[in-house]
C-alpha cells in the first residue's frame, strides 16, 4: 500500500467558500450504497475505519451506512422503497438534534440529491461518488444486463454455491433490482440541478460507469458550492477497499468532520475556476461560442471580423 500511494497524485479543487472543519455539534454522516453485489454494505469498511483511527478524538461524529435494500430480500428491491429508508433515517437523526452529512455512491447519488432538496435544512454537506447520470452511453445498461445474466447461469449451474461465493444469501430477484437501479437514476438525476449544499465529487478516472461526459455534465449543472477530487488508477469501486483506496475514506472523512490525514500521498490543488464565460444548456450540454460557430462556418476568417461578430 505504502508503494502505491507514493505513486498516486490525487487532483482536487480547492473552494474557499466551501469550510471544513471540526464539528461542535453531534454529527451523522449516512453512507448510502451503490449496486452491491455482496451482502455487506459498501461503507462498512470506512465505517471501521473511522471507529478505530478518530472515534475518540471525534466522539460527536458518527459513521452509519444505510442499506437502501437487502439483496436477499427481493420485497426490499424497490426503488420507492430506497427513498423511505433513507427518508426514515434522516427524519430520525434529525429529531435527535444531529447535523447530516449525506454519502451516495453510484446509483444513489440521484437519490441523494432529491433528499438534499427535500431536507435541506438537515442536510449541512453532501458527497457524491462515482455519481451515475447516464444509463445508456456508459454502457450501464449491457453491464448490467450481462452480469446478471452470467450469475443466473452461474446460480443454475452451481446452486447455492454461486451465491456464497461472491458473499450472498441468492442470486435471485437481480433483474428486478437492476430494474429499480436504473428507474432510480432515471426518475431522481434531475434533482442534480436542484442541489445547493457544498458537495464533494469524486471520481476514479479509470471510472467507466461514471464517465467523463457524466462527471463534466454533474459539475456544470450543481448550483451550490462543489469541488471534484479526481483518482488515478481507480474504478468505480472505488470504496471496495481499505487497502487499496483508503486515501479515498481519508477525503471522505475529512470533508465531512475535519479528521486529520494518516495515510501518506501526493495531493496537487487546483483552484476552482469561477470565472469561466462558459454556458450550458439544461441537459447540462456546453453551449458554443459564436466564435466557435463563426470560426466553423467560415475557417479562414479574419480574427478581427470575428471580434467584431462575438460583440453583437
Amino acid at each position: 500500500m505504502e508503494e502505491y500511494l507514493n505513486s498516486v497524485q490525487v487532483i482536487k479543487e480547492t473552494d474557499k467558500k466551501i469550510n471544513i472543519e471540526k464539528p461542535t455539534k453531534k454529527t451523522v454522516l449516512f453512507c448510502l450504497n451503490g449496486f452491491q453485489n455482496s451482502d455487506v454494505h459498501d461503507a462498512v469498511d470506512m465505517m471501521d475505519y473511522f471507529s478505530s483511527s478518530f472515534k475518540e478524538e471525534f466522539s460527536v461524529c458518527e459513521v452509519v451506512p444505510v442499506s437502501l435494500f437487502i439483496p436477499a430480500d427481493k420485497k426490499t428491491h424497490y426503488h420507492k422503497l430506497f427513498e423511505k429508508k433513507i427518508a426514515a433515517a434522516i427524519v430520525d437523526y434529525a429529531a435527535r438534534g444531529y447535523d447530516i452529512v449525506l454519502m451516495g455512491y453510484s446509483f444513489s447519488c440521484a437519490l441523494a440529491c432529491k433528499m438534499e432538496k427535500k431536507y435541506r435544512k438537515f442536510i449541512k454537506k453532501l458527497i457524491l461518488v462515482a455519481p451515475v447520470y447516464d444509463t445508456v452511453i456508459n454502457g450501464m445498461i449491457p453491464h448490467y444486463i450481462n452480469y446478471a445474466w452470467k450469475f443466473h447461469k452461474l446460480c443454475k449451474r452451481y446452486g447455492s454455491r454461486a451465491a456464497n461465493a461472491i458473499g450472498r444469501k441468492t442470486t435471485k430477484g437481480l433483474f428486478g433490482l437492476l430494474i429499480s437501479i436504473f428507474s432510480s437514476i432515471l426518475l431522481n438525476r434531475h434533482y442534480f440541478r436542484k442541489v445547493t449544499t457544498d458537495t464533494l465529487l469524486i471520481r476514479g478516472d479509470d471510472d467507466l460507469l461514471c464517465n467523463e461526459h457524466s462527471i463534466k455534465k454533474i459539475s456544470h449543472i450543481l448550483k451550490g458550492n462543489h469541488v471534484l477530487y479526481r483518482y488515478p488508477n481507480m474504478t468505480h469501486g472505488i470504496l471496495k477497499s481499505l487497502k487499496q483506496n483508503g486515501i479515498v475514506y481519508e477525503d471522505i472523512l475529512h470533508f465531512s468532520f475535519g479528521t486529520p490525514f494518516l495515510l501518506q500521498k501526493k495531493t496537487l490543488n487546483v483552484e476552482k475556476n469561477k470565472t469561466s464565460k462558459v454556458k450550458y444548456d439544461e441537459d447540462g450540454e456546453r453551449i458554443p461560442t459564436f466564435m466557435e460557430i463563426f470560426s466553423e462556418i467560415d475557417p479562414n476568417a479574419d480574427e478581427e471580423t470575428i471580434q467584431e461578430q462575438e460583440g453583437i
